[in-house]
Parts: C-alpha cells; structure tokens; sequence
C-alpha cells in the first residue's frame, strides 16, 4: 500500500452489515476460521457467505486476486486444493479466470462491510456469485 492510499484510504467504503440478518449468522457461524485467515493476511477480502461455506477474495480482485474458502471449518487455498487434487499450480490458472469473470458478474450485488477479528471485510451476501465459485472450484 502507497503512502496516499495509507493517508487517504483505499477502496469503497459500504454501509455496515446489520447483526441481525441470515448473512451476520452465516459469518458467525464460521467465525473462528474466519478470524483464523484475517489474522494471516494482510491484502483487503471479500468474504462471500453461503449456508455451509464462505468463499473468500483475496486481494483486489477481478485483476489481481488469491481466493480462500471454509468449508467443513477448515480454510482451502489455491495451494491445498492443488496438492488435494494433485494439479500442478499453473494448471489452475484457467479457474482463476472462470473466478474472475464470476466475480465480475456480482459486480452489481450489493456489499457491506463486517469486522472480522481486528480486520474490516467487505461482505457480499451474493448466492449466486457463492453457487458459481462452489462449481468452479468443485470442478478444478
């Protein structure tokens, strides 16, 4: 981060997630893995919360992204599914595309932020933009 981004912040600011809808749930019920990864990471995330699952943008995405995600209360990464599916890691370069190009897709969905640990998040309660990554992973 630049110094002007650290003088004058970066990114959009959204209004805060309200405590008492199924998204705020859906966050706390993954909460200790949730606070697991934004304790390790630096970069800005997008969590995007479904029933059983949270799916995680890392970075800046659609450009310059990472992607994690909770399933079963354990935190997968690009490096584990890799090693879980025995693909080499520049094989997925296509599935970072196909999760671009769905992000890109929410990219009217509505956001909020959520603070998470010590970190604030931006949350996009999008089922559909969950149900294509779940798909798109499933099928790396």
């Amino acid at each position: 981060m630049g110094f002007l981004e650290k003088l004058f912040g970066k990114g959009q600011k959204y209004p805060a997630l309200a405590v008492n809808t199924s998204t705020a749930q859906k966050l706390e019920a993954m909460k200790e893995p949730l606070q697991e990864l934004t304790s390790k990471v630096k970069d800005p995330m997008e969590v995007v919360p479904a029933d059983d699952s949270a799916y995680v943008f890392i970075g800046n995405p659609p450009k310059n992204f990472g992607m994690a995600w909770i399933e079963n209360g354990k935190v997968y990464t690009f490096k584990t599914l890799s090693e879980e599916k025995g693909i080499p890691p520049q094989k997925l370069l296509p599935l970072v595309d196909k999760l671009a190009e769905a992000y890109k897709r929410s990219d009217s969905d509505s956001r909020y932020s959520a603070t998470i640990g010590d970190k604030v998040v931006t949350v996009t309660p999008s089922q559909s933009l969950a149900k294509e990554v779940r798909s798109i992973i499933a099928n790396a």
